[in-house]
């Protein structure tokens, strides 16, 4: 599974941004202030820091509370360590608040759950790119109440067909990751039915090296990419133009006999 990426340029991101621009800058503040009064940059730099980290320089240990650097309690320096340790607490907050509000906004929660759907399919159908073909087949699949996930790399077709209510896995097919993904291991075939004849190709090397046993059926646009997909490990290869064809063929000799 991929890290989470932050978006430097969102709103999420450039809070995280400030706020560290913002706690940088109150750090090396306060160690100036406190050196200022105190003349001890040492001990201004251990009370800086142990209130920026929420942790108290005078422990339960005597040996901690005697390492500590003296700081003498006049009103100003204590003060200030006060009001840098609530500052401290308010940026840590923030901080966790924007962290929290960038993962909302990374995480793709229809992905995520078509991605538990799908680990539960068994005999599925793989549907690798939405096209024309891949359309009619999906309505011919949800007739016959058959299972299948459609694998698209176009972010905003994907999320078309969540409106529809497929099952659908935002990425490229020609990841053997993808792939898993989609469940190779547990389907009886899967289907490449792009337009372009060098992706088919590609995701057929790609899902023959994944799974040795899958079916695996090609559309073609030139009869020239067949004996290439058929030696790459298609089982089928389709043009549709020449289906059409026959088909219509067949209609006109019924209509004129």
């Amino acid at each position: 599974m991929a890290g989470i990426q932050i978006d430097l340029g969102g709103l999420a991101g450039r809070a995280l941004v400030a706020l560290f621009v913002a706690a940088g800058i109150f750090t090396i503040l306060s160690i100036a202030v406190l050196t200022a009064i105190s003349h001890n940059f040492y001990a201004a730099s251990y009370y800086t820091f142990a209130a920026l980290l929420d942790a108290s320089p005078f422990g339960s240990d005597a040996a901690i509370a005697a390492a500590a650097p003296v700081l003498s309690a006049n009103f100003d320096e204590v003060v200030f360590i006060t009001i840098l340790d609530g500052v401290a607490k308010a940026v840590i907050i923030g901080f966790v608040i924007a962290a929290f509000i960038n993962f909302l906004t990374s995480i793709d929660l229809r992905s995520r759950l078509s991605m538990i759907t799908v680990r539960g399919f068994r005999r599925h159908t793989i549907i690798c790119g939405y096209s024309m073909l891949a359309e009619r087949l999906c309505k011919d699949l949800l007739k016959v109440r058959g299972r299948f996930v459609v694998v698209e790399k176009d972010a905003e077709k994907a999320n078309v067909l969540r409106e529809l209510g497929y099952t659908v896995l935002n990425g490229d097919f020609r990841n053997e990751a993808v792939l898993h993904l989609a469940g190779i291991g547990n389907a009886k075939a899967i289907i490449f039915a792009t337009e372009s004849d060098y992706e088919n190709l590609l995701g057929i090397v790609t899902a023959r090296h994944t799974d040795p046993h899958i079916r695996i059926i090609s559309r073609a646009r030139e009869q020239s990419s067949v004996t290439k997909m058929q030696r790459a490990g298609a089982e089928y290869c389709l043009i549709p133009e020449i289906v059409a064809g026959l088909e219509m063929g067949e209609n006109v000799a019924k209509a004129v006999i």
